[in-house]
C-alpha cells in the first residue's frame, strides 16, 4: 500500500505541466500558462477526493477589471473563486503591482477567494487571509515535479478541503438568531459587487443588459442613468432573493425565489424574472456576483428571519449605510423612530374619530391612507397595528380578520427605491 499523500501525484503532474509550458512560452501572459494545468489539477484532485467539482473559466473582455479566472462549484453549489497570478508574483497583495492591488481591493467583497501563482497558494475571505500561505518546497518553474514534496501535497489537500468546503458564516446574536445589522454589513458589499458588474457590462457594446436597461427605463424610469439602473438592478435582485429566502425558498435559486414570491409579492417576482432572464443573465457579465449572493443568502435559515416580531425594522437603513452612504443621503433614507410614528398615528386616528365622525378611525369604510414616500412601511405598519388593536378592543377578536381585509384595500404606499419597497412589502403583508 502506498504511503503517498492523496494529492501527491496530481500536484506533481501540475508542477511538471507548468514547468513545460513556461519553458515553451513564446507569447501570452505567464499566468495564462497555469490555466490548463490548474484545470487538470482540480479535476484530478476532485476525483481523488470523491467530489463533483467543476471549474468554470471566464474569458475576460477588454478593460474588465476584477474578473476572477475561475468559479469553482462543488455538487452544483458555489465554493468560491480562483485568481491565478504570474509565477513568481506570490499571493501576498502587498507585493502586487497597482493593477493587481486594485483588483484585490475589489475582490475584498468576495467571501471565498483562492489565489495562486503556481508555487504559492492562499485563501482570502472578505479581503483577509485565512490560514498560512501554502507553497511548494521548490520552484516549479525551474524544477518541475521535483519541486513538490509529500509534505507539500498534504498541505495542499488541507487547503483545498478548507476552500471547497467553505460555508458562509451568517452573523448571529446571543439567541442564535440572525443578527440583521451585521448581516446588512455583510450583504451590502456583495450587492455592490453586482452593481459594479452591471455598470461594467453596460460599457460593453454587445451586452444584453443594454437592451434590458432600455426596457426598464421605458416601463418605469425614463430618465434613469446607467448608474441608477445598475443600482436598481442590484437592489432588486438582492432583496428579491432575500425575500424569497424568508418565504422558504430552499434551496435558494432564481427559480425557487420567483416561485415563492409569486403568491404574495408579485411585483418583486416579476422584476426578478425580468432582470435575470436567460438573455440578460450572461455568465461573463453578472453570473459571478449573482452566484455569491445566492450562496450567502441561501445559507440563512429561513426561520431566523421570522423569529422576532419585526426583524426588518432597521435592516434597510443599515444596509444602505454600508451599500452606498451617499445614496442614503440623497434619498433621505433615515429611519423614523417607531415611537414618533405611533404618536402620529394615534393623533390622526383621533382626528378621524372626533372631528370627522369616522367611528373606527382608519378602519372606517371610505377612509383611504396614502404614504407618498413609504420607505420600509413603518407608517403603514403603525396604522395596521393601531387600527386592528382598536377593532379588537371595541368589537372583539372575531372582527379583526374582516377589518384587516377591508383595511388592506385602503392602504397605499409609493416608493421609488426597490430595497425599502421590498422590506415594506414584506412587513405589511406579514402584518396583515
Amino acid at each position: 500500500m502506498s504511503n503517498k499523500p492523496l494529492l501527491f501525484d496530481a500536484l506533481q503532474t501540475f508542477a511538471a505541466a507548468v514547468h513545460t509550458k513556461l519553458n515553451q512560452l513564446t507569447s501570452g501572459a505567464p499566468e495564462d500558462q497555469l490555466r490548463g494545468p490548474f484545470e487538470n489539477f482540480i479535476a484530478a484532485a476532485a476525483t481523488q477526493l470523491g467530489w463533483n467539482v467543476v471549474a468554470t473559466g471566464e474569458t475576460p473582455l477588454p478593460n474588465r477589471l476584477g474578473r476572477p479566472d475561475y468559479a469553482l462549484h462543488i455538487n452544483s453549489l458555489l465554493a468560491g473563486y480562483v485568481e491565478l497570478k504570474a509565477p513568481g508574483t506570490g499571493v501576498n497583495p502587498q507585493r502586487f503591482d497597482k493593477r493587481s492591488k486594485d483588483q484585490f481591493k475589489r475582490f475584498a467583497a468576495v467571501p471565498n477567494m483562492l489565489y495562486s501563482d503556481g508555487n504559492d497558494w492562499a485563501i482570502y475571505r472578505n479581503g483577509e487571509r485565512v490560514g498560512a500561505i501554502v507553497r511548494c518546497a521548490g520552484d516549479i518553474a525551474t524544477a518541475g515535479k521535483q519541486a513538490v514534496t509529500a509534505e507539500d501535497a498534504a498541505a495542499f489537500e488541507r487547503l483545498l478541503r478548507d476552500f471547497l468546503l467553505w460555508q458562509p458564516e451568517i452573523p448571529q446574536d446571543s439567541r442564535n438568531k440572525i443578527d440583521l445589522r451585521r448581516f446588512a454589513d455583510m450583504l451590502a458589499p456583495l450587492s455592490r459587487l453586482l452593481h459594479d458588474d452591471v455598470i461594467e457590462s453596460l460599457n460593453q457594446p454587445d451586452s444584453p443588459l443594454i437592451e434590458l436597461a432600455k426596457e426598464w427605463r421605458g416601463l418605469l424610469f425614463p430618465d434613469a442613468t446607467d448608474e441608477q439602473f445598475a443600482d436598481t438592478y442590484a437592489q432588486t435582485v438582492t432583496f428579491a432573493l432575500l425575500l424569497g429566502r424568508s418565504e422558504g425558498a430552499d434551496p435558494l435559486t432564481l427559480d425557487s425565489a420567483v416561485q415563492k414570491l409569486s403568491a404574495q409579492h408579485m411585483l418583486l417576482s416579476r422584476a426578478l424574472e425580468i432582470l435575470t432572464d436567460s438573455d440578460a443573465l450572461v455568465s461573463v457579465e453578472v453570473q459571478a456576483s449573482l452566484d455569491i449572493l445566492l450562496r450567502v443568502i441561501g445559507a440563512i435559515p429561513p426561520v431566523s428571519l421570522t423569529g422576532t416580531r419585526d426583524p426588518w425594522l432597521y435592516f434597510y437603513e443599515d444596509f444602505l449605510a454600508a451599500y452606498n452612504p451617499e445614496l442614503r443621503k440623497q434619498a433621505g433614507a433615515y429611519y423614523t423612530p417607531v415611537e414618533v410614528v405611533r404618536a402620529q398615528v394615534r393623533l390622526v386616528d383621533n382626528l378621524l374619530i372626533t372631528r370627522l365622525g369616522k367611528s373606527l378611525g382608519f378602519a372606517t369604510e371610505g377612509v383611504v391612507t396614502l404614504d407618498p414616500a413609504v420607505g420600509t412601511g413603518t407608517y403603514l405598519l403603525g396604522i395596521i397595528e393601531h387600527t386592528l388593536a382598536t377593532v379588537e378592543a371595541q368589537l372583539g377578536a372575531g372582527a379583526v380578520a374582516g377589518a384587516a381585509t377591508e383595511l388592506a384595500k385602503n392602504l397605499y404606499g409609493f416608493e421609488l427605491m426597490v430595497g425599502p419597497y421590498a422590506v415594506s412589502d414584506l412587513r405589511v403583508s406579514r402584518a396583515l
